[in-house]
């Protein structure tokens, strides 16, 4: 009962809103520390989306600002005291673009983390 209501809530959330969830990345040409890990995308009932990024590594970092137009998604964040700003296209359970960083851009990509069964 508790799996069959879990991915029902699931579902529900990305048909709401197809950001909301863990998503998987690789930013291959990032410090090796800062290249792999999970953005996570939450909201709360009334409220702004959220987010975090869980690094491989070990490193956390709370997302600054969250913006979305249409398939395009801006999400910030502060890394080392230096802003960070990630730009993705948006397309069913993928997220491909780039991470601006202050020493230039870096490839992106994501996709949706799928729960276990």
């Amino acid at each position: 009962m508790f799996l069959i209501a879990f991915l029902f809530m699931a579902a529900s959330a990305k048909a709401e809103n197809p950001l909301l969830g863990s998503w998987l990345f690789n930013a291959s040409q990032a410090p090796w520390e800062y290249s792999k890990g999970k953005v996570i995308f939450v909201q709360e009932e009334d409220k702004d989306i959220t987010g975090k990024i869980v690094f491989d590594s070990g490193i956390e970092l709370r997302i600054a600002k969250i913006t979305r137009k249409e398939e395009k998604i801006t999400f910030e964040a502060f890394v080392e005291g230096y802003p960070v700003r990630t730009i993705v296209d948006l397309k069913d359970d993928d997220m491909r673009g780039h991470v601006e960083t202050p020493d230039g851009n870096l490839p992106f990509t994501a996709k949706r983390e799928q729960p276990e069964e």
